[in-house]
């Protein structure tokens, strides 16, 4: 099976946003799902489809195998800015009431918090999640290679990402990959390693 790995695109949210639900489960229902008709998935699947910010299609890639997506990755850095910002911003207002908005905004705030967002000279990987029929065919690691390439163009010296505790297969394939813990801030390890 020939593995492809492209930027994203508003029409692969329907495969997308399990995963990226899948990549930190429940910290994204805690910030996103407390409204029984809009849920986190639902608003991962808008988020995608809207295309900026921290989850739309725009800043991610996905591994791709005969039409079927198997693995999706993310990245952030210190250039992106407050038009990256008002994206995400912007996702989250166009499909939440401006009350279930604002307290979206605050539980986000609660966690974030505990993250260390990357410094001028790291690549923060985010999001990156394998989906089952994927798993131990190489697809982690090649969006792991792509996030080390795209931080080589940006001239960055680290790749970091933060993994919650609890996520004891997360924590195994960083450590399968060179990367060190760095740190544990409040639920979370910080993984680092040299580009």
């Amino acid at each position: 099976m020939d593995i492809k790995i492209r930027q994203g695109e508003a029409s692969d949210a329907a495969q997308t946003a399990p995963l990226i639900l899948s990549a930190a489960e429940s910290l994204l229902t805690s910030v996103f799902g407390h409204n029984k008709d809009k849920t986190a998935l639902g608003y991962l699947t808008h988020a995608w489809e809207h295309g900026g910010g921290q989850y739309g299609f725009k800043n991610h890639w996905v591994a791709e195998a005969d039409g079927t997506i198997l693995g999706v990755v993310t990245a952030w850095h210190s250039k992106l800015g407050a038009a990256f910002d008002r994206a995400t911003l912007d996702s989250i207002t166009s499909y939440f009431t401006l009350d279930e908005a604002m307290n979206v905004l605050m539980r986000n705030q609660t966690v974030a918090v505990n993250l260390t967002p990357p410094t001028t000279s790291e690549l923060m990987i985010g999001h990156l999640s394998v989906a089952e029929a994927g798993k131990r065919r190489g697809i982690g690691s090649a969006l792991v290679d792509l996030m080390k390439m795209r931080a080589e163009q940006l001239k960055k010296r680290k790749l970091v990402l933060d993994v919650e505790v609890t996520n004891i297969q997360g924590i195994r394939f960083y450590q399968s990959q060179n990367f060190t813990e760095a740190s544990i801030n409040k639920g979370f390890i910080r993984f680092e390693r040299d580009v």
